[in-house]
């Protein structure tokens, strides 16, 4: 049964009820029927499981892999210091995500009031929870509608039904049945559940409760889905972690055979492998990940963004389409006269004053609008009433004199209210010289029919024929750009008989909308040069949703929520449409999947009830601070604190400089991983002594590499970061340049390191293949110089890697500050291992300033290398 097609007597009896409600009998048994009126609520998640599920990750399994192995070769402080990075890795995140989801909560806490219920013929108070299909209620000016009903009776009765449709501005309501499918914001003889009435009085029958409301409904669509949505990072690190645990077996299975083929023991050939895979693992990249995206947390709220989910920063970085909320989120969310009109004169209004000045034919009609008017001025200067008539209050307050001046000097004596019927309002004021004066306010087309005369340059004029017709062709232009228009007229009144609505003079007219952000439009046009679709989603009418697109620079079709329907597969044309007005909740899922699965990475915005399954379901969900709903918040995994568009483009270019430098310092602890495992390997193939052993792998992975690659967690955002494509959702953190890069990086760390090595080898009088104690002094000398000159090379390389494309010399070194900090720490900390009694546990000796030398001469030459393979790259890419 759709309640809105059907007459109130034929809803009545689909009920079978009458309109004096139902006996205490009848409400308990349907009560025992249908259910209390409550929506359910999901099971909440744990705190406990929400720690653990910080552990959901590859590379986390490659570590605690780690830590098996370590145990088992005895290396106890590894494996401890191996735990720690993953339980603070743990707490980073537990602390950002503690917030467990909590929509359907949140939309629990909209009910949980009483209503007024008509029941065995008296009027009683009962809990909402009680309320049954058949229950007539009682509704006024300020009540939460408690369940959906369908209305009965109502007098000038407006709802404010934001949190559903959209629209921003209060529906009015009437009785009469509503012919056809029409969407919700249509359904004008409707209320639903978690509303608020804005106007009037009403009386209406329940024909749905709990679950099978409107609300409910959305309940369902936010639980209907439970499967997590990895975000494009988390996808990315999962990707790289299983690529990179292929490479460790695979290097540890050729090191272990290339090793028992020389005639190693097994036993050994063995220890020897493992830790090699042990080494090849990045143990500081989960904690640097996520510190950088902390980090990136603090700077977005530095934006106006509150972040929910680590990882959603850098997807928003990654968004290729952005689905937004126009009300409030694109909009100011309050309405504005945004032109006037005059007989003889039309002018726009700037900043809130007309264009060329004002008149004396503007000025009154301004003074009609802020008079013939029932919102009000507050002492702390806060307007409060109907949208429309606080845009037309504020319009005289910045233009006129105060509206307490103009009530004083022309105080109300009478009026006659609006009504749906007459389209109108008007009020009887007392002048300053005691004369009465008439102000009304209507639908221009009513009100020009009630006027025989106009105001003209200050003279009051016959309305003739030309003239009416050139007020209604302005109204017509008005509205064909999406604005709404209000008439304004006068006359004086000799007498409380003459106190009616005919013989009027004209005045103006005033349009007015909802006026775009003036941020947003620069931002919708840094939107385009990035290469992201903006869509604009509405609940106003389409003509709306053209207007302010166009307004706001977003080109491309517009479409209905109806046509909408009528299509099965939206997939071949959702790349040309750019605006949906009048859309359900859920047809903005549809959207959101349609442009999923064309590869997209998405991200929607919304601020009502109606839009958090569409939040839930984009890749990333950005609720409203100020103007949004509990349940939006809830769902979504980013809160914008302003409710500001433009903040979103902040936080993509957020995004976008935390992948940058995520592919960074990836770069960095790659090349310095795979250089060890390279040392090895050739050590091994050629017949060396390992030239490291573990625990100065370790100490490079964590404390010397470390803190370098946070450094580059800081590195500022490029010029040109606005100007390029998002990021494929297919792409890799390891692309084929990086991987080229990496291989001639690692090289030339390998063929240094070992060169150190072997020149305190060969210098000591050593001869290829003899014997080499080692606990000798010369091997350690020999050891100490390849661990002292891997980690020089990884101080210079963590300076090239800050940039992909420019050399060092090309890039200030006092833009990232953090990194000249951390390369000197990890110099310093490299030093005390060489100059204090801990020299024993890492098997070092002291260096000589000779040996320095010779060790920052080897390791120059990686700078030489970068700056001709930079070079050779930027060519390839010219070409």
């Amino acid at each position: 049964m759709h309640a809105y097609n059907d007459s109130i007597q034929d809803v009545l009896a689909a009920l079978n009820v009458s309109s004096g409600g139902l006996t205490s009998d009848e409400a308990a048994e349907r009560l025992t029927f249908y259910g209390e009126n409550r929506l359910l609520e999901e099971q909440k998640i744990s705190l406990w499981k929400l720690f653990i599920q910080q552990f959901n990750s590859v590379l986390v399994w490659l570590l605690l892999f780690a830590v098996l192995v370590s145990l088992f070769l005895g290396d106890v402080l590894e494996s401890e210091v191996i735990v720690f990075i993953l339980v603070v890795n743990g707490v980073i995140g537990f602390l950002q995500e503690y917030r467990a989801e909590k929509a359907l909560g949140a939309l629990k806490k909209i009910s949980g009031f009483q209503a007024r219920v008509l029941r065995d013929g008296h009027l009683q108070k009962v809990d909402t929870s009680q309320l049954v299909p058949g229950d007539v209620i009682l509704l006024e000016t300020g009540d939460r509608v408690p369940a959906d009903g369908r209305l009965i009776e109502c007098m000038n009765f407006d709802t404010q039904e934001a949190m559903l449709t959209g629209e921003s501005a209060p529906v009015e309501k009437r009785t009469d049945a509503v012919a056809g499918d029409a969407p919700l914001a249509e359904r004008f003889n409707m209320v639903y559940s978690g509303t608020v009435v804005a106007r009037g009085r009403a009386k209406a029958v329940i024909v749905a409760t709990a679950m099978q409301t409107e609300l409910g409904r959305i309940a369902e669509l936010l639980s209907g889905d439970e499967e997590s949505h990895k975000s494009p990072l988390q996808q990315k690190l999962n990707h790289f972690s299983r690529r990179l645990a292929l490479v460790v077996i695979g290097a540890a299975l050729l090191i272990f055979f290339l090793t028992w083929l020389s005639g190693e023991d097994v036993l050994e050939t063995f220890k020897t492998a493992i830790s090699l895979a042990v080494a090849a693992i990045p143990e500081g990249l989960p904690a640097v990940v996520a510190l950088t995206l902390a980090r990136g947390v603090q700077k977005m709220v530095r934006s106006n963004a509150l972040v929910r989910h680590l990882p959603s920063i850098e997807t928003l970085g990654s968004s290729s389409v952005i689905c937004s909320d126009k009300t409030g989120t694109m909009t100011m969310n309050r309405m504005s006269v945004r032109a006037v009109y005059v007989p003889g004169r039309e002018t726009n209004l700037l900043d809130g004053k007309p264009e060329g000045g004002i008149d004396t034919d503007i000025a009154l009609m301004m003074h009609i609008g802020a008079l013939c008017n029932d919102a009000r001025l507050e002492d702390d200067g806060k307007v409060f009433g109907d949208p429309t008539e606080v845009a037309l209050l504020g319009s005289a307050l910045h233009n006129i004199m105060a509206q307490p001046d103009l009530q004083r000097h022309y105080p109300r004596v009478n009026e006659i209210g609006f009504d749906s019927d007459r389209k109108m309002m008007s009020t009887l004021h007392d002048g300053p010289e005691d004369e009465l004066v008439m102000y009304s306010k209507g639908a221009p087309d009513v009100l020009l029919e009630r006027c025989t005369a106009a105001m003209l340059g200050g003279e009051v004029v016959e309305l003739d024929e030309k003239m009416r017709h050139a007020i209604l062709e302005r109204n017509k232009a008005f509205a064909s750009n999406a604005l709404r228009v209000l008439a304004f007229a006068w006359k004086p009144v000799l007498s409380d008989d003459g106190f009616t609505e005919e013989g009027l003079i004209f005045s103006g007219l005033q349009a007015m909308n909802d006026p775009p952000r003036p941020e947003v439009v620069e931002a919708v046009r840094m939107c385009r040069d990035a290469g992201i679709k903006v869509v604009m989603i509405t609940g106003d009418q389409k003509l709306t949703a053209r207007a302010i697109g166009r307004e706001l620079g977003i080109t491309g079709r517009a479409m209905t929520g109806a046509e909408l329907e009528d299509r099965a597969d939206i997939g071949t044309i959702i790349e040309d449409v750019s605006m949906f007005a009048r859309v359900s909740p859920e047809q903005k899922i549809r959207i959101v999947k349609a442009f999923q699965e064309k590869g997209h990475v998405v991200a929607m915005t919304g601020d009502g009830v109606n839009d958090a399954p569409a939040l839930k379901q984009a890749d990333i969900g950005v609720a409203m601070g100020r103007g949004g709903t509990d349940v939006a918040r809830e769902a979504s995994t980013m809160v914008l604190v302003d409710d500001n568009f433009a903040s979103i483009v902040k936080a993509v270019e957020e995004g976008r400089a935390i992948f940058d430098n995520l592919r960074k310092f990836v770069f960095f602890l790659l090349s310095s991983n795979i250089s060890e495992i390279l040392i090895i390997i050739v050590a091994v193939v050629v017949g060396l002594k390992l030239p490291l052993v573990a625990i100065q792998i370790l100490w490079v992975n964590l404390i010397t590499d470390g803190l370098p690659a946070l450094a580059l967690g800081f590195e500022p955002k490029t010029r040109d970061i606005m100007k390029r494509p998002p990021m494929e959702k297919a792409a890799f953190i390891v692309n084929a340049p990086m991987v080229i890069r990496l291989a001639v990086v690692s090289a030339v760390i390998t063929i240094g390191s070992l060169g150190l090595y072997l020149s305190v080898l060969f210098g000591s009088g050593w001869s290829w293949g003899a014997p080499l104690d080692g606990d000798g002094s010369v091997y350690i000398h020999a050891s100490t110089m390849a661990f002292t000159g891997l980690v020089c090379f990884e101080m210079v390389n963590a300076f090239l890697a800050r940039s992909e494309t420019l050399s060092v010399f090309r890039m200030s070194m006092l833009s990232n500050p953090w990194m000249i900090g951390a390369v000197t720490i990890s110099i310093a900390l490299q030093a005390l291992v060489l100059y204090s009694p801990l020299n024993d546990a890492f098997r070092v000796a002291a260096l000589s300033l000779q040996d320095w030398g010779l060790i920052l001469l080897v390791s120059s030459s990686l700078v030489v290398v970068d700056i001709l393979f930079k070079r050779l790259l930027s060519g390839r890419m010219q070409k």
